[in-house]
């Protein structure tokens, strides 16, 4: 082989190592950006950590807190935030703070940026004073219920400060212009990889089979990565978290892979249809 045939098949394999590369941030920024937009899901993903220690400890520091400034003593705050948190019926309210939080973490009206926790406890006055009766704590549900309206709403976020998530986020806009950037070099490097290669339509369809090999590869990843983070399906809270983020939206990539497969084929097909036949001599 020439030097020149070497140096050509050197750059050949360049751009078709920067075109999977581009490809794998494009299917990345669009997954990404998918899951930070749709907030309903991202919720749902995020609602087991209201399960953990860690979210359900703060949250009764903070609930303790704000119960011994609304009136109750510092004794039976403590007892009464832990009752809070242990009555079963509460487990659904710790669940919808988390998710109106993270509303309130992607929402643009500045009015939208804290959680009213008084709304969302009082409705549950009874069965935390009966919890706190059971627990040797003498309240009445008045009192427990004016402790409650005096609640101070969670702050998310600064009104001023744009969204944390959300279509209208910093991190969704970084994510899209990512997605965009890896589409331009995917394109640059592909038209560099065909323009250079002996048989044009050969390595265009061998470009568009790799991409859709990797696009299904992505979504294979996503679906087992769930299962691998958290195999006992939903027995540590921060893992069950973890296994709904990497399921959440594979689909995306799994439809991108078999358009891309389509097109392959489609290209596959039409070669050999316009392909001439052989003729002897």
């Amino acid at each position: 082989m020439s030097p020149r045939e070497r140096s050509r098949s050197f750059a050949i394999g360049v751009a078709g190592w920067v075109f999977g590369l581009a490809a794998t941030v494009l299917l990345g920024g669009i997954w990404g950006r998918a899951v930070v937009v749709d907030t309903n899901e991202l919720a749902d993903t995020l609602s087991p950590l209201a399960a953990s220690e860690l979210v359900a400890g703060r949250i009764s520091a903070w609930l303790e807190t704000e119960l011994a400034g609304a009136g109750l003593g510092e004794a039976e705050a403590g007892v009464a935030a832990a009752q809070i948190l242990a009555h079963p019926s509460v487990g659904p309210v710790v669940e919808q703070l988390v998710a109106e939080g993270v509303e309130a973490a992607a929402t643009g009206d500045p009015d939208g940026t804290s959680v009213d926790v008084a709304a969302i406890l009082v409705p549950a006055t009874g069965q935390i004073t009966a919890g706190l009766n059971l627990a040797g704590v003498p309240v009445g549900e008045d009192q427990v219920a004016d402790a409650l309206t005096r609640l101070d709403p969670i702050v998310i976020r600064d009104p001023a400060d744009q969204p944390l998530i959300g279509a209208g986020s910093p991190l969704a806009t970084s994510l899209g212009t990512a997605a965009i950037l890896g589409a331009i070099l995917m394109l640059l490097s592909g038209s560099a990889y065909v323009a250079m290669s002996r048989d044009r339509v050969k390595a265009a369809r061998s470009l568009v089979t790799r991409f859709a090999l990797g696009a299904l590869s992505f979504a294979v990843i996503l679906r087992v990565g769930s299962w691998l983070v958290d195999p006992a399906g939903g027995r540590a809270p921060f893992r069950e978290s973890f296994a709904l983020l990497a399921d959440s939206k594979w689909m995306v990539p799994l439809t991108i892979g078999l358009a891309a497969a389509g097109a392959a084929l489609v290209m596959r097909l039409a070669r050999k249809r316009i392909r001439p036949a052989a003729t002897s001599r």
